[in-house]
């Protein structure tokens, strides 16, 4: 999952807010006979683009958009063009969304994928953004393309770019389903299967938690198949009683002996707040006393805003709302009642223990972290030590001639994903107010260009397009973070 607020990125999804523009993109990689291709996936937010009366007499919206395909240096492939909305009669009007699909051609290969984006009708300047694309397609293995969400499905009456054998897929462009979405439809296609299974197979997809990788029984189809050397697959599940959290779509390829074969992963999120079964936790928090059974001073309010805003970082999204709005605001019931919900939600049966734990770690990360503007829980650092825990590994420079006081933390397991890493550096240079500058894990910030910033420092000429700094005298931040 990709998303952007400005310079800050996420992988899969973006949701580009700059000025009053708001753009939402994600792409899918796919595979053909004539070789692969990447779709990607644009949708505009009428009602924040700047609509003017054209030719018509009626008003529109334009967008431009230029996408660039880079390997190493070399441009493979340019493509710029502009994106209108449909035409509305006055701007008192509902502004309607618009979306927009393109295919580029692009042959196996890692690139540095850039696109720009302008509101041809503001003043604003055109919004950058960059991420490395990889694609890697082969008849060796039995492969699955990306996913491409689908928020409608129609038989095809007159060919489009949304067209996929015979039916119209509008792409759901966002891997957040709020409460009003009841099912989570895909199209995928999976390759080779002709040339390495005997007969019929079985395709299986299901919903687990992103967390503990538990699935959900009640969320599991399967259907079988017939090979072939391209099998398009649109699957559906009914979400309306999944609860809020965060999950992953797991699909598999399973042959006739049950065995997995192969398996791809989409991570999205559910808010369902409807399904969340407080009627026995909140018998549950009447009846609890929070004072015996929970370290710290539970009965005065400063101390539970703190109590509750150092939760964030280990907090799921519903719960993240009420301390990015409402703690300041909350009363002592409201705050404890929280504070119980949180810890009984996790472990009803020693929530105590649990937050003595964390509160340890807590202190811990206020301890080291700290800066005169941030408790240790606010720092970057604090934030990803309370969320992934320990790292197994911390290589610490402060001293090098051209860059920046930095950090490489290394975590040899996270969640489902292994060796990941993540840079901090202090562009202030004194202090202890160290920034995430770039991780490989999903869902963290992503800058493809981290080595050039952590070397501008000493940097007079910089080049925005180029990935890595200029050759340094004493730098082993990319030799460190390849390790």
């Amino acid at each position: 999952m990709k998303k952007i607020f400005l310079a800050v990125a996420f992988i899969v999804l973006s949701a580009i807010c700059f000025a009053n523009l708001e753009v939402y993109f994600m792409y899918a990689t796919f595979n053909s006979p004539d070789g692969p291709y990447i779709e990607t996936y644009l949708s505009t937010i009428g009602k924040s683009a700047v609509f003017v009366k054209d030719q018509n007499g009626k008003f529109k919206a334009e967008i431009e958009i230029t996408m660039i395909f880079k390997i190493n240096d070399k441009v493979v492939s340019v493509d710029k063009y502009n994106l209108s909305s449909p035409e509305i009669d006055d701007t008192l009007s509902s502004k309607p969304n618009f979306v927009d699909l393109q295919r580029v051609s692009l042959p196996n290969g890692m690139y540095n994928f850039e696109m720009l984006i302008k509101d041809i009708n503001s003043s604003q300047e055109a919004y950058k953004f960059a991420d490395i694309i990889q694609i890697d397609f082969n008849s060796n293995t039995i492969q699955f393309s990306g996913i491409q969400l689908i928020e409608s499905i129609t038989p095809t009456e007159k060919v489009s770019a949304l067209t996929k054998n015979g039916y119209d897929l509008l792409p759901y462009i966002s891997n957040f389903y709020p409460q009003n979405f009841n099912k989570i439809s895909f199209y995928t296609e999976i390759y080779n299967t002709d040339k390495l299974i005997q007969g019929d197979f079985m395709v299986r997809y299901y919903i687990e938690s992103f967390e503990t990788y538990k699935e959900f029984e009640d969320y599991s189809r399967f259907k079988k198949l017939s090979a072939a050397e391209i099998i398009p697959y649109i699957g559906e599940i009914n979400i309306e009683n999944l609860p809020s959290g965060n999950y992953n779509l797991v699909i598999e390829v399973k042959n006739r002996d049950n065995i997995s074969l192969q398996k791809t992963k989409f991570f999205f999120q559910r808010s369902n707040s409807q399904q969340n079964d407080l009627t026995a936790l909140n018998e549950l928090i009447k009846n609890y006393d929070i004072s015996t059974n929970f370290t710290g001073e539970m009965t005065n309010r400063d101390s539970l805003i703190l109590y509750v805003s150092c939760l964030r970082p280990i907090a799921d999204m519903e719960e993240q709302r009420f301390i990015d709005y409402q703690v300041k605001y909350a009363s002592v019931e409201e705050l404890q009642s929280y504070f119980m919900q949180f810890w009984l939600t996790r472990n009803n049966v020693n929530p105590g223990e649990l937050w003595r734990q964390y509160k340890e770690q807590v202190e811990f990360v206020d301890k080291n972290y700290r800066t005169p503007i941030n408790r240790g829980f606010e720092t970057d650092r604090g934030r990803v030590y309370l969320q992934y825990g320990v790292p197994n590994d911390i290589y610490v420079s402060k001293h090098e001639p051209s860059a920046y006081p930095y950090e490489i933390w290394h975590y040899y397991k996270v969640k489902n994903e292994n060796n990941k890493k993540f840079i901090f550096y202090n562009p202030n240079i004194a202090g202890k107010e160290y920034e995430l500058l770039h991780s490989d894990l999903t869902g963290e910030v992503k800058t493809p260009n981290w080595e050039r910033l952590l070397s501008k420092r000493n940097t007079t000429l910089y080049n925005h397009d180029a990935l890595q700094s200029d050759e340094t005298w004493g730098s082993r931040a990319l030799e460190e973070y390849n390790k």
